[in-house]
C-alpha cells in the first residue's frame, strides 16, 4: 500500500510568532507539515522516548499519542523528568502527559495504556508515523510489518545500558535539502532540491551481510554494532512471535550462543565481539544511562521532525551509539 501523502496545515499568525525561529530554519512548508502530522510514540515511555517527545512537542507537532501500558518505576525517575517520585506505581504516560502538554499547549496530546493497541491495525492506521521505543526487536519487527502493510512510516529505538540504537523505515521518502550552487566566482546561492530515498523493512535490514567490508573496517566499527545485532538475534530466538508488546531481556549464555551462530552468517569473524563485551551487554541491556538516552532521544526527535517535515534526510537506516566513546555511526543495511 502506498504511503499517505504528507498533509499541510495553514500556519496562523499566532503560530508564526511562536515558531518564528523554526520557520527561519526549515521553512513554512516543513512547519506546516509538522503541524498537520499525526504521530504515535509507543512501547515504553522511558528515557529515549522522553527526550524525543520533548523535542517534537516543542517543535510543534500537530497530534501526538503516547502509548505505554506499564506503571512508573522508581528507576524510571533518573531519565524521565516528566515524572515525580510520588507518582511511582501509576501509569507512566498518564503521569507524564500533563508536563509534556505544558511544554506546548497547542499540541493535540493523548495517551493510551492498552498495550495491545500496538498490534491493532485499525488503531495504527490513524497515524502517518509510528515510533516504538525500548521494546525487544521481535515487537519492533511485528509492528514494522503492520506499518509497511498500511504505508505508515516507522522508527524504532532503544537504549542498551551506555549504548543504544535507532532504526528507520520511511518507505519511499521525499525530502528537501539545500544545495549551495556557485553562480559567479565567490558567490553561491542556496537552491532547495528534492531528493528521494528508499528504505527497507527491519526484517530485510537484519539479513544484511558484511563480508564486503575489509578487516580493518570491521575493527574500526567497534563491538557495539555486533553486540546489538547479536542481542536482536537472541531476542528473536526467545520470542519469535510476540502476542503482546515485549521488552524481553536475554541471558548472557543465550546472547553468547546467538553471537556464535549469527556472526558467521553475517560474514564477520567471531572475534569482533569479544566475551567481555558480551558480558557487559548482557548485564546492562535493561539499564538506562540518562546522558546516552538524551543523545539518542535527541537524534530520534530530530529525525521524527525530518520525516514528517520533509526537510533534510533522516537516518538511513540503522544508527548505533557507543556510550563509552560518545561516538555513533549510521549503517545502511539492505539498501
Amino acid at each position: 500500500m502506498a504511503a499517505p501523502q504528507p498533509r499541510e496545515k495553514a500556519i496562523s499568525e499566532d503560530e508564526a510568532k511562536l515558531y518564528d525561529r523554526q520557520l527561519r530554519l526549515w521553512g513554512a512548508a516543513a512547519q506546516a507539515r509538522m503541524l498537520a502530522a499525526r504521530v504515535l510514540v509507543a512501547g515504553r515511555f522511558r528515557g529515549v522516548a522522553v527526550d524525543a517527545v520533548k523535542n517534537v512537542v516543542l517543535a510543534g507537532i500537530g497530534s501526538l499519542t503516547l502509548l505505554d501500558g506499564e506503571d512508573l518505576l522508581e528507576e524510571d525517575l533518573g531519565s524521565n523528568y516528566f515524572a515525580r517520585e510520588d507518582e511511582v506505581g501509576k501509569k507512566r504516560v498518564e503521569v507524564s502527559a500533563p508536563r509534556v502538554q505544558a511544554l506546548n499547549p497547542r499540541v493535540d496530546l493523548s495517551t493510551e495504556t492498552d498495550a495491545s493497541l500496538l498490534f491493532d491495525e485499525e488503531f495504527l492506521k490513524r497515524f502517518e508515523l509510528v515510533v516504538v521505543t525500548d521494546v525487544d526487536v521481535s515487537t519492533a519487527l511485528k509492528v514494522n510489518d503492520l506499518t509497511r502493510k498500511h504505508g505508515i512510516k516507522f522508527f524504532a529505538a532503544a537504549s542498551v545500558g551506555l549504548d543504544g540504537w535507532m532504526f528507520a523505515d520511511l518507505l519511499e521518502h521525499e525530502y528537501i535539502i539545500d544545495k549551495h550552487v556557485a553562480r559567479t566566482p565567490g558567490e553561491t546561492t542556496v537552491v532547495p532540491t528534492k531528493q528521494t530515498a528508499a528504505y527497507v523493512a527491519l526484517s530485510l535490514a537484519l539479513e544484511h551481510r558484511f563480508d564486503k567490508l575489509k578487516k580493518r573496517d570491521l575493527k574500526r566499527s567497534g563491538s557495539v554494532l555486533w553486540g546489538v545485532l547479536a542481542l536482536f538475534a537472541a531476542q528473536r530466538h526467545a520470542n519469535p512471535s510476540p502476542t503482546a508488546p515485549s521488552a524481553l531481556e536475554v541471558s548472557e549464555a543465550d546472547l553468547q550462543t546467538a553471537a556464535k551462530k549469527l556472526l558467521p552468517e553475517l560474514g564477520v569473524p567471531e572475534d569482533v565481539l569479544p566475551q567481555d563485551e558480551i558480558s557487559r551487554l548482557a548485564s546492562l541491556q535493561g539499564a538506562e544511562f540518562a546522558p546516552s538516552c538524551a543523545i539518542l532521544g535527541g537524534l530520534l526527535g530530530q529525525d521524527i521532525l525530518n520525516a514528517v517535515g520533509g526537510k533534510e534526510e533522516p537516518v538511513r537506516n540503522l544508527f548505533v551509539f557507543e556510550g563509552q566513546t560518545g561516538q555513533g555511526r549510521v549503517w545502511s543495511l539492505g539498501v
